[in-house]
């Protein structure tokens, strides 16, 4: 009579395996890192250049904010940005809130399409000023080809990115707040 200590092994065995087998399957697909850089870098680099070219004062005027006070500019970006979305979720949770929320969630996006090359920036321009250069769009650059780096780093890449984009995003944030204090 054969024995089933061997498949029964066996079978332990994939049944242990399974779980771990599971979680690594990904439900959407992934970008590879090389992607991921391109996709990172491409939009920040091209919505920077149209910022940069458009309002170059106020980009300048906005990074100065940011370097002047950049802990705070990152705190207020990083944990700030979260806050508005949570909060804009659980107004959304009611009908009413429905209409504040879509537009709220329109501004923020809109909040972090300009931000996240504005941070790149600021990140860039202290790069650049470290090797005693003055040139905007080297500092774009810069600032953008780090962004793109960071968005690679498999696991953490999303949260480095939000680190990178955060001192623009911060600033914008807190210029939004005086101007609807301002406007009530």
């Amino acid at each position: 009579m054969p024995s089933t200590r061997p498949a029964v092994a066996t079978a332990v065995l994939a049944l242990g395996t399974l779980p771990g087998v599971a979680a690594a399957q990904s439900s959407s697909p992934q970008l590879s890192p090389g992607a991921q850089f391109i996709a990172a870098f491409g939009f920040s680099f091209v919505l920077g250049v149209l910022v940069l070219a458009i309002a170059p004062r106020w980009v300048e005027s906005v990074a100065d904010e940011a370097a002047t006070d950049l802990p705070v500019a990152v705190a207020l970006g990083t944990f700030g940005y979260v806050l508005v979305l949570v909060g804009l979720f659980l107004v959304g949770l009611t009908l009413i809130g429905l209409l504040i929320t879509i537009p709220g969630l329109l501004v923020l996006a809109a909040i972090a399409m300009v931000g996240t090359p504005i941070g790149a920036y600021v990140l860039g321009r202290a790069l650049t000023d470290a090797g005693n250069v003055e040139n905007r769009w080297l500092s774009l650059l810069a600032g953008t080809v780090v962004l793109g780096g960071v968005s690679a780093v498999p696991i953490v890449g999303d949260l480095l990115n939000l680190l990178v984009a955060s001192p623009g995003i911060g600033v914008l944030l807190a210029r939004s707040k005086r101007a609807i204090a301002d406007a009530l």
